[in-house]
């Protein structure tokens, strides 16, 4: 690594921990503001029953922080948990956009592409919240209930198109934990234990059996 690229990875983990604090005090913020200006307060005897649902959530950022940081790059991945919508928005236009450029793992060149495409997306998907937000304020009543029907198969298509482009790029990483953990699934709602195998589950399982099976394979020369 040159003198340059530490200078440049080091400028954006200041700014990305920066803007990091920001939002995460702009968010925190929120709900403190409503609680002010409503003259209510949160019901504190609750907050032990969501402690278990609370550290899910944790668990699953830190899984999602580890897991994409190799295909988000430095300012990629600090713009995508600032900005949100990573595996249905950022994940996919970041791949394609190295697919598209023709780009190497661990260059600089992906780490540009995938910044500035990342970039890109997070504009275009404010401008697009911003133009639907005036017709769904006018007809609201109306689009809700012509989308209510489709909504169900929305982010099974996403996650459908996101891993078929993982498994077409990383075939022999991505087969084991794609067929263990759809048996996963099937026996365990066969068996009624649906809610145990959910998508922190899979994540936690999918990268256990990843990490094996790419060493295994790394070590007898087949990647």
């Amino acid at each position: 690594m040159t003198k340059m690229d530490n200078k440049y990875n080091d400028e954006m983990h200041r700014l990305g921990r920066l803007f990091t604090w920001i939002a995460l005090g702009l968010i925190t913020l929120l709900p403190v503001c409503y609680c002010l200006t409503a003259e209510v307060e949160p019901i504190w005897s609750k907050i032990p029953e969501c402690l278990m649902f609370i550290l899910g959530y944790l668990a699953i950022g830190l899984v999602e922080a580890l897991s994409y940081a190799p295909l988000l790059g430095t300012g990629g991945q600090y713009l995508s948990f600032i900005t949100g919508n990573i595996s249905n928005l950022k994940l996919p236009c970041a791949l394609n956009s190295q697919a598209i450029a023709g780009v190497k793992n661990g260059t600089e060149e992906k780490e540009i592409v995938t910044t500035v495409s990342i970039a890109v997306c997070s504009i275009v998907t404010t401008l697009v919240i911003v133009l639907g937000l005036i017709p769904l304020v006018v007809f609201q009543k109306k689009i809700v209930d012509l989308l209510l029907p489709i909504s169900p198969y929305v982010v099974p298509a996403i996650f459908g198109g996101l891993s078929c482009v993982l498994a077409s790029r990383y075939l022999k990483v991505a087969a084991a934990p794609f067929v263990l953990c759809i048996l996963l699934c099937v026996v365990g709602h066969l068996g009624g234990m649906g809610a145990l195998f959910n998508q922190g589950t899979m994540i936690l399982v999918g990268m256990a059996v990843s990490a094996i099976t790419t060493t295994v394979l790394y070590r007898r020369g087949r990647l």
